[in-house]
C-alpha cells in the first residue's frame, strides 16, 4: 500500500492510540494507513496510557506539549462539534492535536476508561452524520467509522471551520482506503472461487 499513500500536511497534529491487536494482529487496520498519510502524526501502542511518557509529554503544556490544544475524537455528550463557536476561540493560537483511539469499539471504550489522563481533555465529535464504506467489515452501528474515514471526515469539517489547512487535499485518505477495501474484496472473491473449485468432484482417470 505504500505506493498509494499521499502524505498531506493539514496543520493539525494527530496522535493515534493504537490497541496492540490493531498494531500486531489486524491485517486490515486503517490507523497505520492514516498515520502514514498525515504529516505530523504519531502512533502509540498500548491499552492503558495513563503513565505513557510520550502522551503525558504532549499533554503537559510544556516542552513538546507547549502551544498544543489536545482533544480526544470521541462522541461524548459534552463534545465540541467542529463548528462550535467556542471551539475556535478556545484553540486560539495553539496547534490542534487530535487524539484518536484506534481499536474496535469494545476495546476503545475500555482504553478511554482506563487512561485517566484522557478524562479531563475536551472531546471532539462530528457536526454531520456519516456512514462507513467498509464493505467487507461489519461495523457495530451504521454511524461507526474506520479510523481513516474518521480522519478524512473530521479534516473536511476542520477545513470548513478554518482550523485545518484549507489548501490541504485530504482526498488521498479515502483513495487509499478504497484501494485497500477493493483489494480485500478481490482476495475474498478469489478465496471463495478457490473453495468452490475444491468442492467440485474430480473425475477419476480411467
Amino acid at each position: 500500500m505504500c505506493k498509494n499513500i499521499l502524505p498531506v500536511d493539514t496543520g493539525v497534529k494527530f496522535l493515534f492510540l493504537m490497541h496492540p491487536k490493531e498494531a500486531y494482529r489486524q491485517k486490515t487496520g486503517t490507523g497505520r494507513l492514516a498515520a502514514l498519510s498525515l504529516v505530523d502524526s504519531e502512533i502509540l501502542i498500548g491499552i492503558d496510557f495513563t503513565y505513557n511518557e510520550r502522551l503525558n509529554e504532549l499533554l503537559s503544556g510544556t516542552g513538546a506539549g507547549q502551544n498544543l490544544f489536545p482533544v480526544v475524537l470521541y462522541p461524548a455528550s459534552n463534545a465540541y462539534f467542529t463548528d462550535t463557536a467556542s471551539f475556535r476561540t478556545d484553540i486560539g493560537s495553539k496547534k490542534l492535536i487530535v487524539i484518536v483511539v484506534d481499536a474496535t469499539w469494545f476495546f476503545a471504550l475500555r482504553m478511554v476508561k482506563l487512561s485517566t489522563n484522557l478524562h479531563p481533555l475536551p472531546k471532539l465529535s462530528f457536526k454531520n452524520a456519516y456512514r462507513s464504506q467498509f464493505q467487507f467489515k461489519r461495523q457495530p452501528a451504521p454511524e461507526c467509522l474506520s479510523t481513516i474515514e474518521s480522519c478524512f471526515y473530521l479534516l473536511e469539517e476542520l477545513k470548513t471551520a478554518g482550523i485545518a489547512n484549507n489548501q490541504a487535499d485530504v482526498s488521498g485518505l479515502m483513495e487509499t482506503f478504497h484501494i485497500m477495501v477493493n483489494r480485500q474484496l478481490a482476495c475474498e472473491q478469489s478465496r471463495r472461487v478457490s473453495e468452490a473449485d475444491e468442492r467440485i468432484p474430480k473425475n477419476n482417470p480411467k
